[in-house]
């Protein structure tokens, strides 16, 4: 399993991720090309991203619910 440092994640811009109030949700379908994990099993909220100047709603999840998503599986 691929080791995780939230940093790290943030400054990457092969994943796109978003803001609300202070915390970082990440688009699980990046983090699992990332990872090359499934992260079926992560919880996820559906949040309006730009992405390549097109706002859409995709699957998100913050660290913390990936983090718990990969223990289980």
């Amino acid at each position: 399993m691929k080791p995780l440092k939230e940093k790290l994640l943030i400054k990457d811009a092969t994943i796109n991720k978003v803001q609300y109030d202070t915390e970082w949700f990440y688009k699980l379908e990046d983090m699992a090309f990332y990872l090359k994990e499934d992260l079926s099993e992560v919880e996820f909220v559906h949040l309006p991203m730009r992405i390549d100047g097109e706002e859409e709603f995709v699957k998100c999840a913050t660290f913390e619910d990936i983090l718990r998503g990969r223990k289980e599986l």
